[in-house]
């Protein structure tokens, strides 16, 4: 029945169809939801979360940055930032600044989720999406009371419905969404490049992928692949890459059907022991600490 209602949750938001995901049908984890006034040592301290954080700026402007990108957003546009990526929240502590701020995670959701988005801010041009998005975000913010399971359920089937939303904006499969339509052809060419690219990184993480693979896949010089997509997502290709590997290593230790160096050659990496380092450098654990804390498997 909830697999059922999860379809149709899709398919009314627009987005059923082969080029979804179908782990877009699952509910999201809500880890926490409120209003926020940013602590001043997000300003001036780069720090990460080790799940997804998501900000809808109700007042106020920020910067974003990350250690190679900065980004612009302000009042009605969303921030969405993938777990375990290290950046600074820079505001002005002199004017008002405001968010509904939620702490998520989606499971196997999150690599398709993350590679369809254009960046970390999406910019709702469209009046009448920003205020369904924000009205919806209101209503959770205002009437969810989180005492009993059925609350919770429901808190998390609301937010669901605003990540849906937010993947109908950025897809562009809004019959009322006119922004798609202003972009430039170089705009237009950009987010083809860019979609490209994490759509064949996502096929083919396993391999050892190149700079040069990439630029002659797409037909474009190397400086441009990588100038563009840094500028556009905020990752540099290689730590991309590295987080569409060290997610899916993740669910494979927690499936516990595999060793350590089993999982590192499903997920790309030959040696065993460089790979158990970027996983630690990346969530701060071990494999080994993951593959501990599941429960033994029945044979």
């Amino acid at each position: 029945m909830a697999a059922t209602a999860a379809a149709e949750l899709l398919q009314r938001h627009g987005l059923a169809g082969d080029i979804m995901e179908a782990s877009f049908d699952q509910l999201p984890v809500l880890h926490s939801f409120g209003v926020r006034l940013f602590d001043l040592f997000w300003r001036t301290h780069f720090h990460e979360d080790r799940v997804c954080e998501f900000h809808f700026i109700r007042h106020g402007k920020l910067r974003l940055e990350f250690t190679s990108r900065g980004f612009e957003a302000g009042p009605g546009d969303i921030v969405i930032i993938p777990a375990n990526t290290r950046h600074c929240d820079k505001f002005d502590p002199g004017r008002e600044f405001e968010v509904f701020m939620a702490s998520f995670s989606w499971g196997p959701a999150e690599v398709p989720f993350f590679a369809r988005l254009p960046g970390p801010v999406v910019h709702v041009q469209n009046d009448e999406q920003r205020g369904r998005i924000r009205q919806t975000l209101e209503g959770l913010y205002l009437g969810a009371n989180r005492d009993t399971d059925f609350d919770q359920l429901l808190c998390r089937s609301i937010f669901h419905t605003v990540l849906l939303s937010v993947l109908k904006i950025t897809t562009g499969q809004s019959s009322g969404d006119s922004s798609a339509e202003q972009l430039s052809a170089a705009d237009k060419k950009k987010h083809w490049l860019i979609a490209e690219v994490k759509r064949y990184i996502n096929r083919h993480f396993q391999q050892q992928i190149t700079l040069d693979d990439l630029s002659t896949f797409l037909g474009v010089s190397q400086y441009h692949l990588s100038r563009i997509f840094n500028e556009e997502s905020g990752f540099s290709l290689p730590e991309y890459l590295t987080m569409i590997r060290m997610e899916r290593a993740k669910v494979l230790l927690s499936e516990g059907r595999l060793n350590i160096s089993q999982v590192a050659y499903q997920v790309g990496y030959e040696d065993s022991g460089y790979f158990s380092k970027v996983f630690k450098k990346h969530f701060g654990q071990s494999p080994s600490s993951i593959t501990l804390s599941q429960p033994a498997r029945r044979v």
